[in-house]
């Protein structure tokens, strides 16, 4: 079974092959039915406590645009546009939790309805995210018997259960999530983290479903692996650094097991930690450096373009405060978050540099791209962060040289990203990284540029105060739709 994708149309390219495949669908969480909840005509209503019937013609005609033969899991739900929470274009719910509840049981238990109408014998599932997992905790979201309920995790592997899953549930684990902080172009999520959660699945008899979001799948490869082999009963709890071995001699080599079990062990202990405990993945680095460079150079406000929404929707505003103190809490925090991290990646990376004599020959090249590359970007970005706060840092104590000093620094660990990136570009994987529209290093390599102007020249024109990285990557994602909106006659 595969959601062959997030914002598409039951017709699609990719949903049409799956079904060649003869592989069953499901949907994405935030595409209840199939429809493309990210292609909602402009001046059509969005709320299904005044206009339920619109909504119900957009899921009907999303279930009559699949081919009557294609075997699917119908995802159930009621999210906004763009996933967001439903009670975000429905004041009528907002701060009333039973009634938000309410509402989105009473779609479910439509949407089962107009499925029926054509397939009496379906198949349905729910995922659970975020206010999903929250409202069925609270006992206020009612789902049917016959319909699978699926905890979510929040991109790092843990589930919000809470500990209430039970026999029959499921559930669905990222190990990469597009979401400004997590992971895109390496591992993050340690394997076992996953390996608990699905042993405490188990123990409850929740595995009627089980749905892993590897985003690119390429850099995340071993966790992928290790999550399905827990899926199917294959690994268990406590046996991560097995894995890791077992992964490594299948992979590189028996000579070199030891070795890189024992790296891929230290890799996971390597990254900072935000105050909630999650790690820094690829994208955090990125992220928090191009918005901290923008602040400090564009106080406020600031407008964010939005990214996986409708075509028409317009920006909004992120900041109408002073950010100089939001800077300053960001600048003390990266400054010891990553200096405390950066003995952690070097010495990880001599130490994986080391185990390459142990690799076979013929593996080489996988491991300097699954491996070495893997470390490096997560090495120098979490090194150019540290210089971009040590900037700023520099720049408003008045000492404009050493700010310049450290922003060629931040510059110089991106080049050697980048030279990391290309050493994994074998093979049929040339030229990968130029499609890193989510992480987004080049970005990163322009706003550094930017910043040092500003530095050198107080008179520089001032950069655009817009978040725009996002719509970069949604732009070239979902460019073959056109001007293509959900069906509603």
């Amino acid at each position: 079974m595969v959601a062959p994708g997030t914002w598409i149309f039951p017709d699609d390219g990719q949903v049409q092959l799956a079904g060649k495949r003869g592989l069953w669908l499901s949907q994405h969480h935030a595409t209840p039915l199939g429809v493309n909840m990210a292609r909602w005509p402009a001046g059509v209503p969005y709320n299904y406590s005044v206009h339920p019937e619109i909504i119900q013609k957009a899921w009907r005609n999303a279930v009559n645009t699949y081919k009557p033969d294609q075997d699917i899991l119908w995802e159930l739900g009621l999210r906004g546009l763009s996933d967001v929470s439903y009670a975000a274009l429905d004041p009528s719910v907002r701060d009333n939790e039973a009634l938000l509840g309410k509402r989105i049981s009473d779609a479910i238990a439509e949407q089962q309805r107009i499925v029926r109408e054509h397939h009496p014998n379906a198949l349905f599932v729910t995922d659970l995210w975020s206010e999903g997992n929250r409202l069925m905790r609270d006992g206020v979201l009612k789902i049917p018997s016959d319909v699978i309920t699926v905890w979510s995790d929040t991109g790092y592997g843990k589930l919000q259960d809470d500990g209430q899953a039970r026999a029959g549930q499921g559930a669905y684990f990222h190990i990469a999530m597009m979401n400004d902080r997590a992971n895109q172009l390496s591992e993050m999520v340690p394997v076992d983290r996953l390996l608990s959660e699905t042993q405490r699945l188990a123990d409850h008899g929740a595995t009627q479903f089980f749905l892993v979001n590897t985003s690119d799948l390429r850099p995340v490869v071993m966790s992928a692996r290790a999550t399905m082999e827990a899926a199917w009963g294959n690994l268990k709890q406590g046996e991560a650094h097995a894995y890791y071995k077992s992964w490594a001699k299948e992979e590189f080599g028996v000579a070199a097991a030891d070795a890189i079990a024992n790296v891929y062990e230290s890799y996971f202990a390597a990254p900072a930690h935000a105050p909630n405990g999650e790690e820094y993945g690829d994208q955090y680095y990125h992220t928090t450096a191009r918005r901290m460079l923008l602040n400090s150079e564009v106080e406020w406000p600031s407008y964010v373009l939005p990214d996986q929404a409708p075509i028409w929707q317009a920006p909004h505003l992120q900041g109408a405060e002073n950010t100089s103190p939001a800077v300053r809490s960001a600048v003390d925090r990266e400054r010891a978050a990553c200096s405390s991290a950066v003995k952690h990646w070097q010495s990880l990376y001599g130490k994986a540099s080391q185990a390459m004599s142990l690799v076979e020959p013929s593996r080489r090249s996988f491991y300097e791209s699954s491996v070495l590359t893997m470390i490096s970007i997560n090495m120098e970005s979490n090194e150019m962060l540290l210089d971009v706060a040590n900037a700023i840092e520099a720049k408003d104590a008045g000492h404009p040289e050493q700010a310049v000093a450290e922003i060629h620094k931040g510059q110089e660990a991106l080049v050697r990203l980048k030279q990391a990136e290309a050493r994994g570009e074998y093979g049929r994987w040339k030229n990968w990284y130029h499609g890193d529209w989510l992480t987004g290093v080049s970005r990163t390599q322009d706003a550094l540029a930017q910043y040092e102007k500003h530095l050198l020249d107080s008179s520089t024109p001032v950069p655009p105060p817009i978040r725009w990285s996002d719509w970069e990557a949604y732009y070239h994602i979902l460019h073959y739709e056109g001007d293509r909106t959900v069906d509603l006659h």
